[in-house]
């Protein structure tokens, strides 16, 4: 892509802002709040509230996190991408780049790609991107809470790599999405059945994570909403006691979970949703990863808690 460098990459990303904020204002935030152009350059705001100086549009970037590496080729960025995490399978395209590592980073290899920025997630260790820093690599984190924060993270991922548009027509088929599911799982009269989800055996969705608001979201409760932690793990005896009516469990990397491992767990053939045959598996990405894809999770959970509203 041709670079915009100085005062016309700032106008350039001054009007983008403009344009995003309109269009984000409906959804009930304002995406243009996170990004300013200056006379020091264009200084933006990422997820963990650190305020990051560009001076052009990146034009080689490592993603550390499958998420972020989700959004750029989502957003129409992927020829920008040259270097991912170990787990950055999606899509297909992203499996084929260079690996960086993980958790741990192989800074070597990163500092090879001669990235201008370092796209992350909060799962990679704040120390180690530091690091990066530290050898003149800004980086960016993408810490989303929300499925109105993937879509703000959408629309400043479309800023910053130069595909505005495309973000922001992503984001607006997303919401419009989400507002489908609302309008029928949400609706006066839907009954929110209890809900069980375990993404690895005894460990599930507290409150403030995304597994609980989609829950919500299609339309069932939590059974681990009043809990301690984003992500407890809980006991055999608490599942019997709040008798899910409903069990999800996830399948990824993680875990090898059947439907019948669960339902011969001791003491769980009283519960609702043993006695009914109510256990579903789906696929671990579609509820742990912040990107495009959670839309595709929540259509999903709500046509497993609701049936007769998606027939």
């Amino acid at each position: 892509m041709q670079m915009k460098t100085g005062k016309t990459y700032m106008m350039w990303v001054a009007i983008a802002v403009v344009v995003t904020s309109v269009v984000a204002f409906t959804g009930g935030y304002i995406a243009g709040t996170s990004v300013s152009s200056t006379d020091e350059g264009v200084l933006l705001v990422d997820d963990y509230g650190r305020t990051i100086r560009l001076d052009d549009i990146p034009e080689r970037i490592v993603s550390v996190a499958p998420t972020p590496t989700e959004i750029l080729f989502a957003v129409g960025a992927g020829d920008l991408v040259v270097g991912v995490d170990d787990y950055s399978d999606y899509p297909a395209e992203a499996a084929n780049l260079t690996k960086v590592g993980s958790y741990t980073l192989s800074t070597e290899v990163i500092i090879g790609l001669q990235p201008d920025l370092v796209v992350s997630s909060d799962l990679v260790p704040l120390a180690q991107l530091e690091l990066l820093e530290d050898r003149g690599i800004p980086f960016v984190i993408l810490a989303t809470r929300t499925l109105d924060d993937v879509m703000k993270d959408i629309r400043l991922v479309g800023i910053l790599t130069g595909h505005v548009e495309e973000a922001n027509e992503l984001a607006d088929n997303l919401e419009d999405r989400i507002g489908a599911v609302e309008a029928k799982t949400l609706a006066d009269g839907v009954v929110k059945p209890r809900v069980y989800i375990e993404y690895y055996p005894y460990w599930t969705y507290g409150p403030g994570s995304f597994g609980n608001d989609l829950i919500a979201l299609a339309g069932g409760v939590n059974i681990a909403e009043n809990t301690s932690s984003e992500y407890p793990m809980i006991t055999s005896e608490f599942v019997i006691a709040q008798d899910p009516e409903i069990i999800v469990y996830t399948i990824g990397y993680m875990t090898t979970t059947t439907a019948e491992e669960i339902a011969s767990r001791p003491g769980w053939d009283g519960i609702s949703a043993v006695s009914s045959e109510s256990i579903y598996s789906m696929d671990d990405n579609l509820v742990s990863r912040y990107g495009p894809r959670i839309v595709d999770g929540l259509e999903q959970l709500a046509a497993l808690l609701h049936p007769e509203l998606f027939e």
